[in-house]
């Protein structure tokens, strides 16, 4: 079963998802999914199906200001922000009649939101179970290896433009998510095809950009910091062997601070095709660590 649900946050701001349960269990352990940089929620939608088709109920938003879920500026990726929101949404996810509330939630963040959910696991009580897939798990040492010290540079040089602006009443920079020039300024190079670009954006609200702002918090971010003191919570983290956005040599090095119980889970492709071509192993690894780590009592055979 599915529908929609929208919750208030802290600051009153309106966010917008979906709530997948499972059928005949009207009272089940929690799972609470975000997407990762400049997505939406869509693109995890047959991660929560799969979820819920073995026992769970999962509540999947969209990011305040992407997608559906209200916030201003548009297109802007707050790790800080978007930390607090997840918090309220657990919140919600627990008050809603179709989660166990006596047990502990669990949490899958793909991508940027993968680093987030470790924080999270590291600093909320109420989360017991964290899978982190394909994770953005040191903005310094990952995107070196991503943009490049001159990227680097371009972003610092117009991020201090970008600010006198904002503080001066002025909107944001915004910059592509994608790029189809080569060499060109982006959030996330190296350049794609258009048709790529055009694919993605046929399949629901997810558009090509992003505030400047936010490759400046993609640069920043450290969430290897919060890594050790997930445990003892159970981790799963998700890799692609040939990743060229999150480098599988960087989640390695990050892995290895976290405490037991763990688990790392490699597939053999990229980034991007996580969601598709290697959801097999991805989703499937994700569901085995909740049943495993989670109070399913005769969960589906999926």
């Amino acid at each position: 079963m599915k529908r929609d649900v929208e919750f208030t946050t802290e600051d009153a701001t309106v966010l917008r998802g979906v709530l997948h349960t499972p059928e005949g269990r009207p009272h089940a352990p929690g799972i609470v999914m975000a997407h990762g940089f400049s997505g939406v929620k869509e693109q995890l939608d047959h991660y929560a199906a799969l979820f819920a088709a073995s026992g769970f109920s999962v509540l999947l938003y969209d990011h305040r200001s992407f997608g559906a879920s209200d916030g201003s500026p548009r297109y802007e990726v707050d790790p800080f922000q978007q930390i607090c929101d997840w918090r309220d949404a657990i919140t919600f996810a627990l008050g809603q009649p179709e989660f166990d509330d006596s047990v502990s939630i669990g949490v899958f963040g793909s991508s940027y939101a993968g680093g987030l959910a470790m924080v999270i696991a590291a600093c909320d009580h109420r989360v017991g179970t964290v899978v982190a897939q394909i994770p953005n798990v040191s903005g310094h040492r990952n995107t070196p290896l991503l943009l490049g010290e001159d990227g680097i540079a371009e972003v610092r040089r117009r991020s201090a433009v970008d600010r006198a602006t904002r503080l001066a009443g002025g909107e944001p920079e915004m910059v592509q998510v994608f790029t189809t020039v080569q060499d060109g300024f982006c959030a996330l190079p190296p350049a794609v095809d258009r048709d790529y670009i055009e694919s993605v954006e046929a399949a629901g609200t997810w558009r090509n950009t992003v505030t400047l702002r936010s490759v400046e918090h993609l640069v920043d971010f450290e969430p290897a910091g919060w890594v050790p003191f997930v445990a003892p919570k159970p981790l799963l983290m998700i890799v692609g062997k040939h990743d060229a956005c999150t480098f599988v040599e960087v989640q390695r090095e990050v892995f290895a601070t976290a405490g037991e119980p763990k688990k790392l889970v490699e597939h053999p492709g990229g980034h991007f095709d996580t969601y598709s071509t290697h959801f097999g192993v991805a989703g499937y690894a994700a569901r085995d660590w909740f049943v495993e780590h989670m109070p399913v009592r005769q969960a589906a055979s999926v």
